[in-house]
């Protein structure tokens, strides 16, 4: 009878990290201890008899913890020692010669990297797929044919779920810091997450092997358990505008009655707005932080609420700073709210983009309509500047639900009129006030109000968490247009951030004006 196996956390070997105090078979040990719950023993130039001799210490350990023992590639050391099974590669023996010569009740899996290579193995019996690279590494190298990063493994996934039921993992770069955001966004279009991960050097690598495998083992399971609640929960409902309306003045209503324990919002922002935007988070109940260094993310990250980051002002310099933030963001699991201002005007800006969304991820991109549309490759939408012109998109509630979808995360679009998106549903959000176009800075204080209201919702309804933001920013932009105080833009703004302050759950309930888009 074939074995059962779990692939949450896959362990593949390489005896060339094992360091001089170590055995390969002390490192599995401690790794399984970790919450390892599959090995793979991969050897690509040993000898066959070190190999045998090598998989039969591996083999005691693994027996020993009720773990699934898989040898790469070589069906003889496999059969020699009776492992579980094997795993092979598109340049190795076929599947089903492999499985005539180890028969039905051993374990195959396969390594794919595109829909055709993922189809043929599902259709010649493979147990599971490894889908990958998903990042280059100094083991594993992406092909030529494949897409690179979590968008090329999603659209594997995807369409090998559209032949079959299946089960994969992928592979190739993944460790502590991107582990749960290569599980978000190579989630199917309807919500399925792989399986778990297969890691390498993220543990083999590691000074304490367990400890890593824990952190690790801690990351998939967070991933793989919040997408199939969201699953059941918001995130691919198709909601009314009454109901995330409610929810998204809950949100308001608790953030603002947590004034003594504030949410730490950290700002890496552009410098024209970081003073506005450090009076918004106040304003509306958070408390920001503009620490630009990369040296000291570690420390601040285990105690911030929500990471802003806005490319406005970005530099060289900038940019070390801001890739620390996100991957420790990453690691606490704390919601990222993207601005990508102006990243349609040069190729610096963009390519920065284009590496935040492949290698960290975020939970909300708040852009404009030019700034949609770069992310999109449309030309429908120009851009002057960081400013958004012309008449935008002839379909806007199409362009941010496709956005959201693409990304895996939550998209509000600012304009004349906001529309926000979570890829299943969409809402057009007709709050604000021109006066927010005379005024430098309105758009990125919307990211913070995301951020100061989104961190409380993140994991379980952002949607309603960053329409909080939006609606908080723009009600309070109509209260203050039409105070006597307000005589043009230099007066607008000290009263706009007046009337943050003054809101309240039941002012927004009772004025936002929420449509289904």
């Amino acid at each position: 009878m074939k074995p059962d196996f779990n692939l949450t956390l896959y362990l593949v070997t390489d005896s060339g990290m094992v360091s001089a105090d170590k055995t390969l078979a002390q490192i599995v040990d401690e790794a399984i201890q970790g919450g390892v719950t599959i090995v793979q023993l991969r050897e690509k130039t040993a000898d066959t008899g070190a190999f045998i001799a090598l998989a039969r210490s591996l083999q005691k350990v693994t027996k020993n913890y009720g773990v699934p023992l898989l040898i790469n590639d070589r069906i003889d050391v496999a059969l020699a020692i009776d492992a579980d099974g094997v795993h092979i590669g598109q340049d190795d023996m076929a599947l089903t010669e492999a499985r005539r010569i180890l028969g039905p009740n051993k374990i195959i899996g396969m390594s794919v990297q595109t829909a055709a290579e993922a189809e043929a193995a599902m259709c010649d019996g493979a147990d599971y797929l490894g889908i990958g690279v998903c990042f280059d590494t100094e083991t594993k190298q992406i092909n030529t044919d494949a897409l690179r990063g979590p968008v090329g493994v999603r659209q594997v996934w995807e369409h090998a779920l559209e032949v079959g039921p299946v089960r994969a993992v992928t592979i190739g770069g993944v460790n502590e810091y991107n582990a749960v955001h290569v599980l978000d966004y190579t989630r199917s279009a309807k919500g399925i997450p792989l399986e778990g991960v297969a890691v390498v050097s993220a543990i083999m690598a590691a000074e304490d092997p367990c400890a890593a495998a824990k952190v690790l083992r801690s990351q998939v399971s967070f991933a793989i358990e919040r997408s199939w609640a969201s699953k059941q929960a918001t995130a691919y409902v198709d909601r009314s505008a009454a109901s995330v309306c409610q929810a998204a003045a809950a949100v308001v209503a608790h953030v603002r009655a947590t004034d003594g324990a504030r949410p730490l919002v950290q700002h890496m922002t552009n410098v024209v707005v970081m003073n506005d935007c450090a009076n918004a988070c106040l304003a509306l109940g958070g408390s920001p932080i503009m620490a630009p260094s990369a040296e000291e993310q570690a420390d601040l990250a285990r105690n911030v609420s929500a990471l802003v980051v806005n490319i406005g002002t970005l530099t060289l310099a900038q940019i070390p700073g801001i890739r620390a933030a996100m991957r420790c963001a990453r690691f606490y699991n704390t919601p990222i709210v993207l601005d990508p201002v102006g990243m349609g005007i040069s190729t610096f800006r963009k390519s920065f983009v284009y590496e935040i969304l492949r290698d960290y991820g975020v939970h909300v991109i708040k852009a404009n309509a030019g700034e949609v549309a770069s992310l999109l490759g449309s030309d429908e939408v120009s851009m002057q500047g960081v400013d958004s012109i012309g008449a935008g998109f002839s379909d806007p509630a199409a362009a941010v639900s496709a956005l959201s979808r693409r990304h895996r995360c939550i998209v509000v679009m600012t304009g004349r009129v906001d529309y926000v998106s979570d890829g299943t549903s969409t809402f057009a959000v007709r709050n604000g006030h021109p006066m927010q176009a005379c005024i430098s800075g309105s758009g990125c204080m919307v990211g913070t109000a995301v951020a100061t209201f989104i961190q409380a919702v993140a994991h379980e309804d952002p949607l309603a968490g960053a329409l909080a933001g939006l609606i908080a920013v723009n009600v309070a932009a109509e209260h203050a247009a039409v105070s006597a105080d307000v005589r043009g833009p230099g007066t607008f703004r000290p009263v706009f951030i007046d009337e943050m302050h003054r809101l309240s759950d039941d002012t927004l309930l009772s004025e936002m004006r929420v449509e289904r888009a």
